[in-house]
């Protein structure tokens, strides 16, 4: 589907023309821990509501070449925006966001997708990172001393 209408063929002009789909995907960045999880096989997009599974699939086995195996979509309401408490009542919306399709793509089991990492560690982070780390270090040094080090686990002393 495209809103792309073809030029006027001419004598000697060629006749091949490829036409892209007005369609749009973003890739979301899934929590990596917790309930919400997703398999390492599974990339989470953002899709134009306009577009089917059928149309997801197509557009990354045929554009972008990758191994589709399954693809499931759910359409995410917006927020809505109340003016004041009775309005909910009476269903009387200020405002209401658009809606977002999202879909889950699943490829094939030796595939492994991992959020890219756009912008570098800030140097702030970094000097954190090391601190913590040798707090730690430290806290395991301290720790050595008074660990006692002679106690028989698993045997009652003799009173």
């Amino acid at each position: 589907m495209t809103s792309r209408l073809a030029r006027l063929w001419q004598p000697g002009n060629p006749q091949r023309r490829v036409f892209l789909p007005d369609f749009w995907m973003a890739v979301i960045e899934s929590p990596s821990v917790g309930r919400n999880k997703l398999p390492r096989n599974c990339v989470k997009f953002e899709v134009d509501p306009r577009m089917s599974r059928h149309d997801i699939r197509e557009y990354l086995t045929k554009i972008y070449d990758l191994p589709v195996r399954d693809v499931r979509t759910e359409v995410q309401m917006g927020d809505i925006t109340w003016n004041t408490k009775l309005d909910h009542q009476y269903k009387k919306a200020m405002w209401k966001e658009e809606d977002k399709k999202i879909a889950y793509v699943f490829m094939s089991k030796d595939f492994a997708f991992s959020f890219p990492q756009m912008f570098a560690a800030s140097e702030e982070v970094v000097e954190l990172a090391k601190m913590t780390k040798q707090q730690e270090e430290l806290k395991e040094k301290l720790n050595e001393q008074y660990a006692n080090r002679n106690r028989r686990v698993g045997q009652f002393l003799a009173a």
